[in-house]
C-alpha cells in the first residue's frame, strides 16, 4: 500500500504506472491532514532530537548524515511508525464520519 502524499512527483504518470506495475494500492492522502503526515510525527521528532545543536556545511552532509541515521534505525522503529499512522487514520475516519452525519 502506497500513501499517497500532494507531491507533484506521486502524481506523475511516470510514478503512477510504477507504483501500478510493483502491485502498490495506492491511498490519496487526505488534503490539509497533518495527523497522517508520517514524516512530521514519526522521522521528524527523531531527526531533529538526534541533531539538536548541530549545524551542517552543505546540502550533501546533510544528505549523508539522514542516510546513516535512516540506516541505524531497526526495523521496528519503521513498524511503530506505521502501525502511528494506521491508528492516526483510523481516528482521522471516525471522526470524519461524525462530522459527516
Amino acid at each position: 500500500m502506497f500513501l499517497q502524499k500532494n507531491a507533484p512527483a506521486h502524481w506523475a504518470l511516470a510514478t503512477q504506472k510504477k507504483l501500478a506495475y510493483l502491485g502498490f494500492q495506492c491511498r490519496d492522502h487526505p488534503p490539509y491532514s497533518p495527523d497522517l503526515d508520517l514524516l512530521d510525527y514519526h522521522l521528524f521528532p527523531g531527526l531533529k532530537k538526534h541533531w539538536k545543536g548541530h549545524h551542517f556545511s552543505s546540502g550533501a552532509e546533510v544528505t549523508a548524515a539522514v542516510e546513516i541515521w535512516l540506516d541505524e534505525q531497526l526495523s521496528e522503529f519503521f513498524l511503530s511508525g506505521l502501525q502511528k499512522l494506521e491508528q492516526q487514520a483510523k481516528k482521522c475516519t471516525e471522526l470524519h464520519g461524525e462530522y459527516a452525519e
